[in-house]
């Protein structure tokens, strides 16, 4: 029986995707996602050759099929340790840690798992009508819980593109949204998963054709539109609801959810609940009470909020017992239970945010739901100094007002049509800069000198940071360092003699005062060309493109993310630098937008001030000045000439400013700039 897509959500489906195949695959981002198909197939193909060739000599290969044949995240340990990059990565930290501290996997049955793994793949890649068999025989395997579709589907589309589907947790959520049905995440439900895919793929003529136009296959085209949609368009599939969990004072607790990426409960005595009616699970709970005292009534109701209304894409805030935040994360599938293990009750999480934080007014209960305003004041609290877990009274009221956000002085409102007023800019078009903006989290405005960069920022500056937001400016300059803008051990003066302590940079710094405030926080980074920029924003590259991740600072253990209020806006002479110099990682992460000399612009500010300058002479020249340049990265620019007085002081502008750059630019052509001295066209600009 083939299915096809909910007739009242067809026309969304094709709004969708037009708006997808406008707005995201014709961009540079879009781009690099579509060749990172064909790159990690590649990958992915060449491995299993070499695992094959390993396998028929006798050679040992458990280790190999780990890193090889599962999908890992782009980092610095996961490339020197060989493994497989994926665009839709299941493993984020490492493998075996994690599973064995969600009670998956013994350490000593790794050996045995990745030969499982091995027969799998084999298995289903020489002949695909075995794959429902084989997920079975796999997902029964009691060492094997944890492995999902999400970690297994990536390498049989690698190795059989056309025959299985790729299903992760964002084309899970577009498929059973746009199907109207659930799609399971477990491995048994995958053959169900790959054949409504199919059906979706093939009953969608416009899906195909702009495949063929891409030239992809048409299940990538359908993967790229689902990561659209869940990362950048930010789609919702179903309502996300916000919890509050209480994690035990035991310090070695925390630290399993941590590793393990799990929020887990206790009352075992129930055991698994997953198969239960709700009246068959009162039943139970009735019965354990009478034999158990010390349980209450209200913990196995948090078990059964946590198996049933739990959702995958729900928010987890976890606090301990003094409310002190620990770690922010998402629901990143269905309810478990580990016998074996104390709280079995399961969930796996991908953690979002692990930066200890102030404490979070809150419920009491080991599980509560709470409303979305709440989640975020909590999630975007100060960050603590002292040790997650709580300690002396004296030490927290310390740590808490070392790192209290000064206090937020609300902004007036500056709406566009001020910001066009003050600029000269187009309203229309400083929408369109904004909206790309809050698209990215950052943006750079580049153009020649003299077009008004800096002043742009900082107006565009002014109306994103309305309330209680704000506005800071640093230049960067050659010498600026990562320790300066990020992190670096300084020397500090002190009784005897100095210490050596890690000292936060500009950038830290101001994340910490925009923690906590509801309105956007801009820093504006003037010449941020000027810099090695790879070299001074480190590991920040990585969270300016996974704005809700967070990662571990050089230097010491502490985890930074970058507060959601944040925005950045740098400016880029193109004339100091040209563009193309600029490291493609982080132009990738940036937003550009263009600023040129525009010469209405000229015209429109000396008729609104009513100077009586005649402009004509003026523009005319400075068309044929940029004629004979013939590069716009080097154009003059305007703003030399935006001034209500122009006329008294054009001979000493030109003579002192505008001569010296064209000297500059025509340094081996000097009989260029003679038709542009002020002897030359003092007669005609003055007349």
């Amino acid at each position: 029986m083939t299915h096809a897509v909910e007739s009242e959500r067809q026309s969304q489906f094709d709004a969708l995707l037009a708006e997808f195949l406008q707005s995201y695959v014709p961009t540079p981002v879009g781009q690099e996602h579509r060749q990172a198909y064909a790159v990690m197939r590649a990958t992915a193909q060449a491995a299993f050759t070499a695992l094959q060739g390993r396998a028929a000599a006798g050679e040992e290969i458990a280790d190999a099929v780990l890193w090889a044949l599962l999908p890992y995240t782009d980092s610095a340990q996961h490339r020197a340790q060989g493994a497989w990059v994926h665009l839709a990565p299941a493993i984020t930290g490492d493998l075996r840690t994690w599973h064995e501290a969600a009670g998956w996997t013994q350490p000593h049955a790794w050996p045995a798992v990745a030969q499982a793994i091995w027969r799998f793949v084999q298995r289903c890649v020489q002949d695909p009508a075995q794959l429902a068999d084989a997920c079975a025989e796999f997902a029964a395997r009691p060492d094997t819980k944890g492995f999902q579709t999400g970690m297994l589907s990536p390498i049989l589309n690698a190795l059989r593109p056309d025959d299985f589907a790729l299903i992760h947790a964002k084309s899970r959520a577009a498929l059973g949204y746009f199907m109207g049905q659930p799609v399971s995440p477990a491995l048994v439900d995958y053959p169900a998963a790959n054949a409504l895919l199919h059906d979706l793929v093939q009953g969608q003529p416009a899906l195909q054709r702009a495949a063929r136009q891409a030239a992809l296959r048409p299940g990538d085209l359908f993967d790229m539109f689902s990561h659209w949609l869940s990362a950048i368009r930010r789609f919702a599939f179903r309502p996300v609801r916000y919890w509050r969990m209480v994690v035990d004072e035991d310090p070695g607790l925390w630290a399993e959810w941590r590793e393990g990426q799990v929020v887990a409960l206790g009352w075992d005595e129930l055991g698994d609940v997953s198969g239960l009616g709700r009246a068959e699970f009162e039943q139970r709970r009735d019965s354990l009470l009478a034999q158990f005292p010390e349980r209450t009534k209200a913990g196995a109701q948090a078990v059964w909020r946590f198996a049933r209304h739990l959702g995958e894409g729900d928010r987890v805030l976890v606090v301990d017992r003094a409310g002190l935040v620990l770690g922010v994360g998402t629901v990143a599938g269905d309810y478990y239970y580990v016998p074996e293990l104390e709280l079995g009750h399961r969930r796996p999480v991908l953690w979002d945010d692990l930066t200890p934080r102030q404490d979070a007014p809150g419920p009491r209960q080991l599980l509560a739901e709470i409303d979305r305003a709440s989640f975020a004041r909590a999630a975007q609290a100060p960050v603590m100094a002292a040790p997650s877990a709580p300690g002396p009274p004296a030490r927290v009221a310390e740590a808490r007002a070392a790192y209290a956000a000064p206090p937020a002085r609300p902004q007036p409102e500056f709406d566009l049509a001020a910001c066009a007023a003050a600029t000269g800019l187009d309203e229309g078009l400083l929408a369109r800069w904004a909206q790309a903006i809050e698209r990215k989290g950052q943006a750079i405005l580049y153009g020649p000198p003299g077009t008004g960069k800096t002043y742009v920022a900082l107006r565009l500056a002014q109306h994103l940071a309305g309330g209680d937001g704000f506005v800071e400016v640093v230049q960067f300059h050659p010498a600026y360092t990562y320790e300066d803008f990020v992190q670096g051990i300084r020397p500090q003066a002190q009784a005897g003699g100095l210490a050596y302590t890690m000292t936060p940079g500009r950038f830290v710094e101001f994340c910490r005062q925009a923690v906590g405030r509801s309105g956007r926080c801009v820093l504006v980074i003037d010449e941020i060309n000027r810099a090695n920029l790879a070299q001074v924003f480190g590991e920040l590259m990585y969270l300016l493109e996974y704005r809700e991740a967070s990662v571990v600072l050089a230097g010491d253990a502490t985890r930074f993310a970058i507060p959601a209020n944040v925005r950045i806006l740098g400016t880029m002479n193109t004339a100091d630098r040209s563009l193309a110099l600029v490291d493609h990682a982080l132009r990738r992460r940036f937003a550009f937008l263009a600023l040129y000399p525009d010469l209405d612009l000229l015209r429109r500010y000396h008729a609104r001030q009513a100077t009586g300058f005649d402009m004509e002479p003026l523009a005319a020249l400075l068309a044929r000045i940029n004629a004979a340049i013939g590069d716009r990265n080097y154009a003059l620019g305007i703003t030399y000439f935006l001034r209500p007085d122009l006329a008294a002081h054009l001979a000493e502008i030109w003579q002192t400013e505008i001569e010296p750059y064209l000297e500059e630019i025509f340094f081996d052509q000097p009989e260029q700039i003679e038709p542009f001295r002020w002897e030359a066209v003092a007669e005609d600009l003055l007349r």
